[in-house]
């Protein structure tokens, strides 16, 4: 390798086995970066008629399992808060809002949390993999039997 005070000279002067090994060990950090979600899933509404959609929504989510709970805003739709892991130093929760746009779609927003055991929470600020699969699959079975198509998130369209 050629020496110069200047790092960026250097590093275009690698040679080809220091290249290859620099470009395997990118692609190995690549390979093991976890998989990001949103912390919100998009639906589509095939069935035509807002005042249904509200009920329909409502009971998909008690179907999925969750429990309505007073909303913040009067056209969202909000649930209590559930736990789905208990790792003794915390526990993770969360609940959901869900918000139909217009005629056509819904949004559903997850918020997730970790409440500590001395009752400190903090937000978790993506979907897991773990967390995707313990909230999703029921939810899109009981939200798609009541009219709506999940759309790819924004990372996936």
């Amino acid at each position: 390798m050629v020496e110069s005070g200047n790092p960026m000279v250097s590093m275009a002067v690698l040679s080809t086995p220091a290249r290859a090994l620099l470009l395997l060990t990118l692609g190995m950090l690549t390979a093991c970066s976890p998989s990001l979600s949103p912390l919100y899933r998009d639906y589509r509404v095939n069935k035509a008629g807002a005042p249904e959609t509200r009920a329909g929504l409502e009971a998909a989510l008690q179907e999925a399992g969750w429990t309505l709970a007073p909303a913040d805003a009067p056209n969202v739709i909000a649930t209590e808060t559930r736990t789905f892991n208990n790792w003794g130093i915390y526990k993770v929760q969360a609940s959901l809002e869900v918000a139909p746009i217009g005629d056509q779609y819904v949004r559903v927003f997850v918020h997730p949390y970790r409440k500590f055991f001395t009752g400190g929470r903090s937000k978790i600020p993506f979907m897991k993999g773990s967390l995707r699969r313990a909230i999703l699959p029921d939810l899109n079975r009981s939200l798609e039997a009541h009219g709506l198509v999940m759309l790819d998130s924004a990372m996936e369209r």
